[in-house]
């Protein structure tokens, strides 16, 4: 016979979707994973532990609702210019978003957002600001000079909460801007790929998420955390230097 943990772990398994299911969407998805020879007071009590534990939430009479645990995934909303389907604009944001942001995002446990991969009832803008103002970390690329980029970056600004900047290799930023620390990005060059991943990463790790944080020590954990990208920009400069001599 089926073990009462055995269901429970499947049941588990299916709610972690964080949707309401009913009791026949439970049975019918553990049938689907050949958890069959169990009797109907088995059931009742895996479910009832589930819940009496907190694992689990009753909304209403058989319906069921996984509780929100609190290490779920922080978000990163990715600010790029997106431009439309198969234009070269496109492309490249799909291969930074590809190849350097997603895979850091994961490996730093964070699930990296762009708008356009989004289905969403509101209006763009308004998913746009909420994104804007909520997600744990936004990484903005500031190539091309985008003026939706440069706009979305300074209303993130205002919320002083983390934001990475990233921009392709040797393209010059606009006066106004041109202090901004940036991460800097060739797609042609493999080993650039690599090195840009590995700043990434050290950089959304130095950050402090804790939302409990006075305004105080989040300006100072920022703070210091921006600093990264300038011991960078004097790495690279060291190292032009070198080549030139």
């Amino acid at each position: 016979m089926i073990k009462s943990s055995e269901i429970q772990e499947k049941v588990i398994e299916y709610l972690s979707d964080e949707e309401e299911h009913s009791v026949k969407e439970i049975k019918k998805y553990l049938k689907e994973r050949n958890i069959n020879n169990y009797t109907e007071g088995q059931f009742a009590g895996s479910m009832h532990t589930l819940v009496n534990n907190g694992t689990v939430k009753s909304v209403s009479r058989g319906v069921y609702l996984l509780r929100k645990r609190r290490n779920k995934m922080k978000v990163c909303f990715v600010v790029s210019p997106i431009g439309e389907e198969g234009s070269e604009v496109r492309n490249k944001a799909d291969k930074l978003f590809k190849h350097i942001i997603k895979p850091v995002c994961e490996m730093c446990k964070f699930k990296a957002i762009r708008v356009d991969q989004l289905n969403d009832a509101n209006s763009i803008t308004q998913t746009i600001i909420e994104y804007l103002e909520k997600a744990d970390l936004v990484i903005a690329d500031i190539s091309g000079h985008n003026p939706n980029v440069f706009y979305e970056m300074g209303f993130r600004a205002r919320t002083n909460k983390p934001i990475i900047h990233l921009k392709t290799k040797n393209e010059k930023l606009p006066f106004d801007i041109n202090t901004i620390r940036t991460f800097d990005y060739d797609l042609t060059d493999l080993d650039s790929v690599e090195e840009v991943k590995s700043r990434l990463e050290k950089t959304i790790k130095s950050f402090n998420y804790t939302e409990n944080d006075s305004c105080s020590n989040k300006k100072n954990d920022l703070s210091q955390a921006s600093t990264l990208p300038l011991l960078y920009q004097i790495l690279d400069s060291i190292s032009d230097l070198k080549k030139q001599i």
